[in-house]
């Protein structure tokens, strides 16, 4: 069976709910139908890593173009005619398995796909997938981290919540187990499975744990603020995440000014804010404009100088002198 991937794209200014709700019927398309071919299964991964990459025909982020050029297979949807894309919303699940079959002879014709790229040279795949899958917003699936054949986590599809064997949820917490390396697929969470935890601590050790370097999303040049504090109650911080937190309560700041500011070590700085990001409760924000205090209007002076001042009041006053 050859694997194919696949990436669901939901532009960013999407205010239409047909779109969000196209991607979600092509999604559960892919899960009910998995398995059916005996020659191609499909897989929903990050952009970066599919061979298929499906967009909404409206969106205008200049990444397209980017894949497009990469040899990635774009294809667009619609959610009103009249339209040129290859899928209108409500689409049937026939026409979605046709398109996919046409797809699959596609990639045949240009040659087997690459085998994914390796965990050491894209330690933020997994990061990347839970970020996409929150935007999906899926609650009613669930999904399977597989390490080779070994069921490592449970993933539900829109990243609320992950469950683990005690000893998974440890490492994870560590940095020792390797979440770039992990195969997602579809899969009912098992009966009887891990008490489910909430997503946000697996976002955040995953972030955290996944590379010294800012996280490709952020930028160096950019000054971040916390929106809200992260629940510190479940991801148990080290000091130093607390105050790389307050720092930026406190005041906005760009990466690099975040260490002296927290008292951490650059690295330290980072990682936090990197987990703090994939924690969705950073805000990047313009540059403050500092309000110009005007200078102080001075005192009048009485003319004659206060001596004489002194003297008409007493006068005025029938004080004498």
């Amino acid at each position: 069976m050859v694997a194919r991937r696949i990436a669901l794209v939901k532009p960013a200014s999407a205010a239409d709910e047909k779109v969000t709700h196209a991607l979600q019927l092509f999604d559960s398309i892919l899960w009910a139908f998995q398995g059916t071919s005996s020659r191609t299964s499909w897989t929903v991964v990050a952009p970066d890593a599919a061979d298929v990459i499906v967009v909404h025909e409206a969106d205008p982020d200049e990444q397209i173009a980017a894949w497009r050029l990469q040899g990635k297979l774009i294809v667009e949807f619609a959610v009103a005619e009249p339209t040129s894309a290859a899928l209108v919303y409500p689409f049937r699940a026939a026409q979605a398995l046709a398109l996919l079959e046409r797809l699959d002879t596609q990639l045949q014709a240009q040659g087997e796909p690459l085998p994914p790229k390796a965990s050491a040279a894209d330690p933020w795949s997994f990061v990347e997938t839970l970020r996409t899958i929150r935007e999906v917003q899926n609650s009613e699936a669930w999904l399977v981290a597989r390490d080779g054949k070994v069921a490592s986590l449970w993933l539900r599809a829109d990243g609320g919540m992950y469950a683990a064997e005690h000893a998974t949820v440890q490492a994870i917490r560590r940095g020792t187990m390797q979440l770039a390396t992990l195969n997602l697929q579809k899969s009912p969470f098992p009966e009887g499975g891990p008490t489910p935890r909430a997503g946000t601590e697996l976002s955040w050790f995953a972030a955290y744990h996944a590379s010294a370097a800012l996280a490709p999303w952020l930028n160096a040049a950019t000054r971040y603020r916390v929106t809200r504090w992260p629940n510190f109650g479940l991801i148990r911080p080290l000091p130093s995440h607390i105050r790389v937190a307050a720092a930026l309560a406190s005041m906005p700041a760009r990466p690099d000014e975040i260490a002296a500011r927290a008292n951490v070590s650059p690295e330290e700085a980072i990682r936090t804010l990197n987990a703090l990001a994939a924690a969705n409760v950073v805000l990047g924000v313009e540059a403050e404009v500092v309000p110009v205090k005007k200078a102080p209007t001075p005192a009048v002076q009485p003319r004659g100088g206060f001596t004489s001042f002194l003297r008409n009041m007493r006068k005025h006053l029938g004080l004498g002198t």
